[in-house]
Parts: structure tokens; C-alpha cells; sequence
């Protein structure tokens, strides 16, 4: 259906073109099935394979699955792996979108537990989400305060900014 790269514990799953249609189809079934993952009394749904008992499917691997379907109908690829799954210096730098010599440095200043096998830096994946949730929230409370410092009347006759 999609294509996908493996790596150790984790894969890269890729939108390919022929299967669009497809997931599309999925995903209309599961933008149904939300409503109800949603609700707190979660029906039994269950995963039927041809040839095989029909599975319960849980309420988080429902969910999963939706925003997987999503991800991929949006032509998005989409990266699973356990949270306790160990990263490259490279891999982490790349997931945070920024350099590898700037990550080592937010690594060596503390900012970012890490181990080193060897020579080799490794992050846990749970904790760069966690430096990542933490550097999202200081700024969303940044932009919270410059926006409250703002004097809205400097910026009432600027013709770039509606309101």
C-alpha cells in the first residue's frame, strides 16, 4: 500500500501515488469510526483479515491508524518507532530540523539527556519529544507575551495586518 523504510524497531512509511485511492478509502472509513474512538463507551470494532478470526480492534490503535491514514492522504510520510528507541545524533538532529554540530551542542550543554555507546552519542526518543514539547511551549508563551506587551493602535494602519 505504502511504501516504507525499516530500520532496527522503527519504519518510514511513504504516500505512494497508486495507492492513494486506497488509503483515501480508509481513511473515510476511519473519519467514521473517530466519532466513536472518541466516545468513553468505545465499541468493540474489530480488524477482519480474509481466512482469520476477526480481532478487537483497542481505542489507541484506532487512533493510530487514523492519524497514520491522514498523514498519508495529506502525502506526508509517517515515522513510527517506541518511544524508548535510541536515535543517531544525526537522526535526532534531523527529527528537530536543525544541524547535527547545533544538536550536539544543546546535548553537551545538558539540554538533552544522552549515553554514549563508544564514542557515539544516543538519544532516547521519549526525551528529544520531551525537549520538543518544552522549546514548543516556550515559545508559544513567548509570542503569548510580546503579543501582550504589542500596542495594538502601532499596527492599526499597517494594511499587511487585518483585523
Amino acid at each position: 500500500m505504502s511504501g516504507r523504510v525499516l530500520s532496527g524497531n522503527s519504519a518510514t512509511y511513504y504516500p505512494q501515488a497508486d495507492s492513494k485511492r486506497q488509503v483515501l478509502d480508509i481513511k473515510e472509513t476511519l473519519d467514521k469510526f473517530e466519532e466513536m474512538v472518541q466516545r468513553e463507551d468505545f465499541p468493540i470494532a474489530t480488524l477482519k483479515i480474509e481466512g482469520e478470526d476477526a480481532r478487537p480492534l483497542t481505542k489507541e490503535l484506532a487512533q493510530a491508524l487514523l492519524q497514520v491514514a491522514n498523514a498519508l492522504t495529506q502525502g506526508k510520510a509517517v515515522f513510527v518507532a517506541p518511544c524508548d528507541m535510541m536515535l543517531t545524533t544525526q537522526d535526532a538532529a534531523d527529527m528537530l530540523g536543525m544541524s547535527r554540530p547545533t544538536f550536539v551542542k544543546l546535548l553537551e550543554s545538558g539540554e538533552i539527556p544522552f549515553t554514549k555507546v563508544g564514542r557515539h552519542r544516543r538519544v532516547r526518543l521519549d526525551d528529544l519529544q520531551t525537549y520538543d514539547n518544552q522549546r514548543h511551549a516556550s515559545f508559544m508563551q513567548s509570542m503569548a507575551e510580546l503579543n501582550r506587551d504589542t500596542d495594538p493602535s502601532l499596527t492599526a494602519h499597517n494594511p499587511l495586518i487585518k483585523g
